[in-house]
């Protein structure tokens, strides 16, 4: 009895591991791991009979010599045959080809990058060094494009020289270069040099301006010469005389406007204009402009010492909104210089004048009283 009780209890010991240990599952606890040993079977690798795996290379004296290494030709990329490398795998043989293909391309001639010179100067040489023959010109820098129309190509040393320095000089002429305005296309108002008397009355009464004061004249040689007649017929008296020599002068054409003054009540402002004579057809030749604004606010109080300089820098600003810059800041004149049309400035007042225009009809009277003086006077 009490073995038959040991037997079972031996027996109950060594079944569970007997049945951990067994390589067999049961299909009826476990129908998907049959399927997963086929498939292991079927697909786990195949060797050949007449494949033989290289041997282990034992190391002798010479490969652990070092002395006569060149490990300067292996800092170069260049790798070293091995005689023995016909005993490599396949995949050895494979790894053997792919470094040397990378050693390849590490032996490929490669720009050096230095330091001490610019992003500029480092991409003109990476440009300088040797190319395959497969590049073309579409592999130039962006640079080297923009280089090329202001200092021409990177060999011709000699334009390039000469480009810098004509940049260098045009610069320099730019500097000293002194800009001169053409005041005879300026105005006042509208009003501009060399118009005649209805052009200016036309251009400052659209303006709001209205006319005060017209003055008439007449050449004084020709006044004389009138004189001289009217007495001859038998004029006399001081306003029979002027009426009489009037007369003739607008008969003959002689007699012109020679001054009109209009005015702008509302904001203060005054306009003079001066016309030459017939003789160079009755052109204005000085424009004269004077405002109040900035010059009637009188007394010291910080009132009127504000409103004042208010009405002067918007004076100043609209003069320089309009005609820029002054040629001579000293006397605040635009113009070309000498005899040309000019525009001088002050606060609350421009003359605009055109001394060349005023000469020439001086010249045309001159010539004109000549002819009257070269007649024969003498009867001897």
């Amino acid at each position: 009895m009490k073995f038959g009780i040991l037997l079972c209890a031996a027996t109950a010991i060594l079944t569970p591991t007997l049945s951990w240990s067994s390589e067999e599952y049961d299909p009826l606890l476990y129908p998907d791991m049959e399927q997963t040993q086929s498939l292991a079977e079927t697909s786990g690798p195949t060797y050949n009979s007449s494949q033989t795996l290289a041997l282990p290379k034992v190391m002798s004296d010479e490969d652990l010599n070092f002395e006569n290494m060149d490990f300067d030709s292996l800092e170069d990329g260049a790798t070293e045959v091995n005689p023995q490398s016909a005993n490599q795998t396949p995949s050895q043989n494979i790894k053997t080809d792919t470094s040397a293909g990378t050693a390849d391309a590490a032996s490929a001639p490669q720009p050096k990058v230095d330091k001490n010179k610019t992003l500029t100067d480092n991409l003109e040489a990476k440009q300088d060094t040797p190319q395959n023959s497969s590049s073309s010109a579409k592999d130039e820098t962006w640079i080297s494009k923009i280089k090329e129309p202001l200092l021409g190509t990177k060999d011709d040393s000699k334009a390039q020289g000469e480009a810098k320095v004509n940049l260098t000089s045009l610069v320099e002429n730019s500097k000293r270069t002194v800009k001169r305005s053409n005041a005879s296309v300026f105005d006042i108002s509208g009003a501009m040099l060399r118009m005649s008397f209805a052009q200016i009355e036309d251009v400052l009464t659209k303006r709001g301006f209205r006319r005060t004061m017209q003055k008439m004249d007449i050449p004084n040689f020709i006044r004389w010469r009138n004189e001289d007649k009217c007495r001859a017929s038998g004029v006399v008296g001081y306003e029979r005389l002027e009426n009489c020599v009037i007369q003739m002068a607008k008969k003959d054409g002689y007699q012109f406007v020679e001054r009109v003054t209009y005015s702008k009540f509302k904001t203060r402002e005054e306009i003079e204009v001066r016309f030459t004579s017939t003789f160079t057809n009755n052109k204005a030749y000085r424009i004269s402009y004077k405002s109040e604004a900035a010059t009637n606010i009188s007394g010291n109080s910080q009132k009127q010492i504000y409103l004042r300089n208010i009405k002067v820098y918007d004076f100043w600003k609209k003069i320089n909104q309009k005609y820029g810059t002054p040629d001579n800041k000293d006397d605040v004149i635009w113009g070309l210089g000498g005899n040309k049309p000019y525009l001088q400035a002050g606060t609350g007042r421009l003359v605009l004048e055109d001394p060349m225009l005023r000469e020439l009809d001086y010249t045309r009277m001159s010539r004109e009283d000549q002819k009257f003086m070269n007649t024969d006077l003498y009867s001897f």
